[in-house]
């Protein structure tokens, strides 16, 4: 027999978990679109520039002031400022929130002005640190690149706080809006202006992109009818409680950026295009690990409140959740890439100046990111978990472990496999953190079963490799090998058709998340028309 509290308990989480559910829908549907236009971005640039010198020139510039915001700015201090809001948020403390936010964005706009202006003084320094491994005139043109992107970084400054208070608000629509403004910007500038400037066209379109990013923000937020303070207050005593959530946090963006640039510097001793190869795998793969961090962003504000009410149950309930649907979603693209590498970058990349070679060595990049697809995707929700508790420590520990042993890898994998190597020990890597990071939330959130988890993977990879393998036996009794653009088509074909196959077995054996997936898809549906129909009425 249910009781009453038990009711209210199981009420409670199915209200989170919807919430979390329609949030990261939102998300991901924004950052399809995103990607979407991510993609037809890299075929831009990739057919004016393919994998050459210039192109990795541009990519180490535009690294410097990403990296920099990522520690100072990014998502750690999202991930400092968020549990802070909800707290302000659940006991309706708006005017408080809305000083605290402006005293926030302030200090961080700040910090950001001056490291822009020290980096614009030290950009050759600098570059000659990132590019360690690239000729001189490779070095001579990043450094003039990174002129043009840095003041990206007090644009992306302004971006993150602007998103972690539309977040804490619970509103989405702006935030997944981000990647389709900044390829927005780069795909026509660089159709604009790169018969004139060259790759510069490139970095001013990256410039344009995130101003855009910010300007989407504002419109959104203008219907919270936000109270900006222009102030400074130091004593405040709610930064020191941020700076000490902040500090593990920041520190392992420290070590991931040092991570970043340790393979950086290792790819740039590699032969011409490495670099490029390994950033266009990584933005391929982009388009399918968006779902892990579209639930990661979703369930931290609902994470962070439940936090503070000590919800413990309905805590584990939302990771299980979130958890279990990105392993639904992520382990059967992870064969299906592995299966089908060439036709698919083939199709996306595979044109203009990116020729066979070019195809070639990116494929190699993806089958080894693809590898680690899963762990990419669990690692922002578990993280995002501990965060929410004021944990940045434990994350900070795994994350530096991580790190270390990635580096080591990568001695070992580089020299038989050269960049694909870099690709695959990142993979492996990421996979061991993910592995400490669930066993030791599992400790603290007693609600996640580590086994059932387990026996869920091996439950969707059986139907995983049912679904690949059918679609990879038609593809072979095809004899069309890889290298037509027909070929290619038919190969992308097959993997959207595994994909269809694989949710019709997750059907038909009633695995839970397909209804569940099935049932908000209907739901939104429904919405929309509902919506449609009262338009049409008015």
């Amino acid at each position: 027999m249910v009781t009453s509290e038990e009711s209210q308990i199981e009420k409670r989480k199915a209200s989170v978990n919807w919430r979390v559910l329609s949030f990261a829908t939102i998300t991901a549907a924004g950052f399809v679109l995103g990607k979407a236009s991510g993609v037809l971005r890299e075929i831009v640039v990739s057919a004016h520039f393919g994998l050459s010198a210039q192109l990795d020139a541009y990519f180490i510039a535009g690294t410097v002031p990403t990296m920099i915001n990522n520690i100072v700015a990014g998502s750690a201090i999202t991930a400092a400022i968020m549990p802070t809001f909800a707290r302000y948020l659940i006991a309706n403390k708006r005017d408080e929130f809305w000083y605290v936010a402006s005293l926030i964005a302030n200090i961080v706009l700040l910090v950001t002005v001056v490291l822009t202006a020290l980096a614009l003084v030290f950009a050759g320094p600098i570059i000659d640190l990132v590019g360690a491994g690239f000729p001189p005139g490779t070095k001579t043109l990043a450094t003039s690149l990174l002129v043009i992107m840095m003041p990206t970084l007090v644009l992306g400054a302004a971006l993150n706080v602007l998103m972690a208070v539309l977040n804490a608000l619970d509103r989405f629509t702006a935030p997944a809006l981000i990647f389709l403004a900044l390829n927005f910007g780069i795909i026509a500038t660089v159709i604009l202006l790169s018969p004139v400037i060259g790759i510069y066209a490139v970095a001013w379109g990256f410039l344009i992109g995130v101003t855009l990013q910010v300007a989407i923000q504002f419109f959104e937020l203008r219907l919270e009818r936000p109270k900006f303070h222009l102030r400074l207050d130091w004593r405040h005593p709610v930064l020191r409680e941020i700076l000490r959530a902040f500090i593990p946090i920041a520190a392992l963006s420290v070590v991931a950026q040092v991570d970043y640039i340790v393979d950086l510097t290792m790819a740039t001793s590699l032969p011409a295009g490495s670099v490029g190869a390994l950033y266009y795998a990584d933005s391929v793969l982009g388009m399918f690990y968006m779902v892990g961090t579209s639930l990661g962003i979703a369930v931290f504000p609902s994470l962070s409140k439940l936090a503070i009410t000590k919800d413990a149950e309905t805590t584990a309930s939302a990771v299980n959740m979130s958890l279990r649907l990105l392993i639904f979603i992520l382990l059967p693209l992870t064969l299906l890439l592995i299966a089908f590498p060439t036709p698919v970058i083939g199709v996306l990349l595979g044109r203009g100046r990116f020729d066979a070679n070019a195809v070639r060595m990116t494929v190699q990049a993806l089958v080894m990111y693809a590898v680690g697809l899963t762990g990419i995707g669990a690692v922002y929700v578990l993280q995002r978990a501990f965060y929410a508790m004021s944990d940045g420590v434990t994350p900070l520990v795994v994350g530096t472990l991580v790190v270390a042993a990635h580096v080591a890898l990568n001695l070992v994998l580089i020299p038989p496999m050269a960049h694909a190597g870099i690709a695959l020990s990142a993979s492996l890597t990421t996979l061991g953190g993910v592995a400490a990071l669930l066993l030791l939330l599992a400790r603290r959130v007693p609600g996640i079963s580590v086994p059932n988890l387990l026996a869920f993977i091996f439950r969707c990879l059986v139907l995983a490799a049912i679904s690949t393998a059918a679609v990879v036996g038609v593809f072979a009794a095809l004899h069309l090998g890889t290298e037509t653009l027909t070929a290619r088509l038919i190969g992308v074909g097959l993997v959207g058709a595994g994909g269809l196959i694989y949710f019709g077995l997750a059907l038909i054996t009633r695995t839970h998340e397909s209804e569940m997936l099935l049932r908000t898809a209907r739901g939104f549906l429904k919405l929309d028309g509902r919506r449609k129909t009262e338009d049409g009425a008015l």
